[in-house]
């Protein structure tokens, strides 16, 4: 549970900076995979009864919803955006 807040945590900081920074498109695939991972932990969590089937459904909604945003932030990147830090 704590991972997952975490890393919602960490894309929210991540896309709410000041000094926005260009990321390589692979480091949002690398996000999006993440969130997909972080998705069967949660179901794995329900199975072996760690959370309710309310708390699964609310954070897979959750991850849902930011695996979205992530895809669309992807998908209005230009070809070979680089990182400022380069």
């Amino acid at each position: 549970m704590k991972k997952i807040l975490i890393s919602v945590g960490a894309f929210i900081i991540m896309s709410s900076t000041t000094n926005k920074t260009n990321y390589p498109s692979d480091q949002l695939c690398f996000a999006m995979l993440n969130v997909s991972e972080l998705k069967d932990w949660i179901w794995d969590d329900l199975q072996s009864g760690k959370i309710s089937q309310e708390q699964a459904e609310n954070y897979s909604e959750l991850l849902d919803e930011t695996f979205v945003f992530i895809e669309d932030y992807y998908k209005h990147l230009p070809n070979n955006t680089i990182s400022n830090n380069e």
